[in-house]
Parts: structure tokens; sequence; C-alpha cells
């Protein structure tokens, strides 16, 4: 698995050649893999820089989390509410997904 820095710097290589569709999905695998690697960092710049690409492409919420994936140990899925949380800002829902519950479940 690469670590995050090095999925952001790649994402922003993309980003900065026009490639916004490719430096979404390094900027994703980026967010996930800082998780993954349990920094107990929030990965707030590979939020941002999603969230400008999601709206500069045009995808809805469901279509960015349908592109999530994970490939470590937090599932697709809890990846997926890292993401949904992250970007509301909801911090108590990112610690009870990094604690193994999915907030209010």
């Amino acid at each position: 698995m690469t670590d995050a820095k090095t999925y952001f710097e790649l994402g922003r290589s993309e980003e900065n050649a026009g490639h916004e569709s490719s430096a979404l999905i390094f900027y994703l695998s980026s967010f996930c893999a800082t998780y993954n690697q349990t920094t107990g960092t929030h990965p707030c710049g590979a939020v941002a820089k999603i969230r400008k690409l999601q709206l500069s492409l045009g995808l809805t919420d469901e279509q960015l989390f349908d592109m999530v994936r994970s490939y470590g140990a937090l599932t697709d899925l809890q990846c997926q509410y890292l993401l949904y949380y992250a970007i509301s800002g909801f911090v108590p829902g990112i610690n009870t997904v990094l604690n193994g519950t999915a907030y209010g479940h």
C-alpha cells in the first residue's frame, strides 16, 4: 500500500496537469490511506481537494462515495462514512467509525 503523502503528491501532479478525474482518484486514495495508516491525523487538505474536484466535475455525493476504495484495513464503506463525516466536519462521526462502529448504528 502506498502512503497517503505519495498519493497526495500524485494527485497534485495530475491536478496541475489538468487531469481532474485522475487527481480526484489519487486524492481519494490519499484520504483513505491516511486513516488506514492510523497516524492520528485528519486529511483536511485531501478533503478540500476532493470537494473542489467533485464540484468541478459535477459529481453528486453518491457518485463521489461510489468512487471510494480503501485498499487497507478499513472497508470501502468505512472510508465512505469517513469521507461523508469529514466533508461535513463531523468529528464525532469520524471517531465512531475509527472506533469500529458507524455513527448512529
